[in-house]
């Protein structure tokens, strides 16, 4: 097939919501780095489910994430690579979990970097970890933090989930919540308030759950929203999902992405193909998106990552993905702390990140992968073999040939999550080139393949 990508086919337009996402993460950023001096308790956490656990603290907590932390270190190269040497100098071999090496490199140098790439001379400590990791490196990465730092901390163990979230896994994991929140309270001598916590986590249910309804809205032909835009809007709910500032944004989000649906408004105006992608995305590494984009009219219109870390979702009947109903959407009974943590782990045990990033679920990934490129009407995948994360790699022939037997075409692109030095970028983009022309799209006359 020819493709024509001078020809603008869509109307488009900015977000308008943009600048207030950019400006709530460097918020958050800079709340977690002063809340010693605020009189605040600084806590690390885990993605997706933890954040919303230390919350029942209100305001006496600025929380960070595992996972905002490794993008934004991350997206920085030269300030990565610097963490990637005191890693490996410090004893930790090149080919470990690149995320680890990356948050591990940061303590070591005692050096900190914000959203907008200043480096601060202290690694801020936080007053305690709290980690239910999607993965087990999760909890190994912040147990060295811990040991490291010597900082308190409590991990909780994660069994398989979706498709094994039987009601023995809820009472498992329930069970070691209100153990961590009891833990929380003796060593903070901070009363936790159930009340707070059970908004919070309908906060916190409501607002993946707004994601998950916008991704829906991304099936539009023309796509209203394009997949390095969703990079950038999916860390406030992996920052503060149970706020109501975050569920405010969420909200207003999905009335701008509907709007745009509604007019026919584009977030590529010439697209004329549609791909999606699968792992975390080479961070250091995202104007592949836009090479794509510019030179072929491509749109990447989501994947398992943007699409599941900031929702949940579940399969109907037809088998098709659709998002998982909140509590309050459900009845559920929900008046006190047992009952919150209850509700809040049923609601993450479906599809989110939890459920998606355990070697458990390798065979329910590629179900995922093959109903995203289905609904979400893609004609092709660029699938990342994400180096920096061994464990995420695991099932990736499998989930490639998943999707051939689905009819939808895949390449594998070689990088890593996190570490700059795993990505040649002018060999990606010849693969890339080879790839499409074999699919029969072209640049425009005058352009080489």
């Amino acid at each position: 097939m020819g493709t024509d990508t001078n020809r603008t086919l869509y109307p488009t337009e900015p977000l308008k919501i943009w600048d207030e996402a950019k400006q709530l993460r460097a918020k958050y950023f800079r709340e977690y780095v002063d809340a010693g001096k605020n009189g605040k308790l600084r806590v690390l956490s885990g993605t997706t489910t933890t954040p919303a656990l230390a919350s029942g603290f209100g305001n006496d907590v600025a929380l960070m994430g595992i996972e905002p932390l490794l993008a934004n270190l991350s997206f920085h190269a030269d300030f990565a690579l610097q963490c990637f040497i005191a890693s490996e100098s410090f004893g930790f071999a090149r080919e470990m979990c690149g995320m680890s090496k990356l948050i591990w490199g940061s303590a070591i140098l005692n050096k900190f970097v914000m959203t907008d790439g200043s480096v601060l001379d202290e690694w801020p400590v936080p007053d305690f970890i709290l980690c239910l990791g999607p993965t087990a490196c999760h909890n190994k990465l912040a147990q060295f933090l811990a040991e490291y730092k010597g900082i308190p901390s409590y991990f909780i163990d994660t069994p398989q989930y979706y498709p094994h979230n039987s009601e023995h896994v809820l009472k498992y994991l329930t069970t070691q919540v209100l153990d961590a929140i009891e833990w929380m309270e003796k060593k903070t001598r901070k009363k936790f308030d159930d009340e707070l916590f059970i908004k919070n986590v309908h906060n916190h249910c409501e607002s993946f759950n707004l994601w998950s309804r916008t991704m829906l809205l991304n099936q539009n032909i023309p796509a209203p929203l394009d997949e390095k835009t969703m990079f950038a809007l999916i860390g406030l709910n992996v920052l503060r999902p149970y706020s109501d500032e975050v569920v405010s944004f969420y909200s207003r989000l999905f009335e701008e992405v509907k709007d745009r649906v509604s007019r026919g408004i584009a977030s590529v105006a010439n697209e004329q193909f549609r791909i999606i992608s699968d792992a975390i995305p080479p961070w250091p590494y995202l104007n592949i998106w836009r090479y794509l984009e510019r030179e072929y009219g491509i749109v990447s219109v989501g994947s398992p990552y943007s699409m599941i870390i900031a929702g949940s979702w579940m399969f109907d009947d037809k088998g098709d993905l659709v998002p998982v109903p909140t509590p309050k959407q459900m009845n559920m009974k929900v008046t006190n702390r047992e009952e919150a943590v209850r509700a809040l782990i049923w609601y993450k045990s479906h599809f989110s990140t939890e459920s998606n990033y355990t070697t458990a679920s390798v065979p329910a990934q590629h179900q995922l992968v093959e109903a995203i490129a289905r609904q979400w009407k893609a004609q092709a995948a660029i699938l990342h073999l994400n180096r920096g994360c061994p464990m995420q790699g695991m099932g990736g022939v499998e989930s490639k040939n998943a999707l051939l037997k689905a009819g939808v075409r895949s390449i594998f692109i070689e990088g890593s999550c996190a570490d700059p030095r795993e990505l040649n970028m002018a060999r990606v983009k010849e693969e890339i080139d080879v790839f499409l022309d074999f699919l029969g799209i072209r640049k425009p006359a005058g352009q080489k393949v």
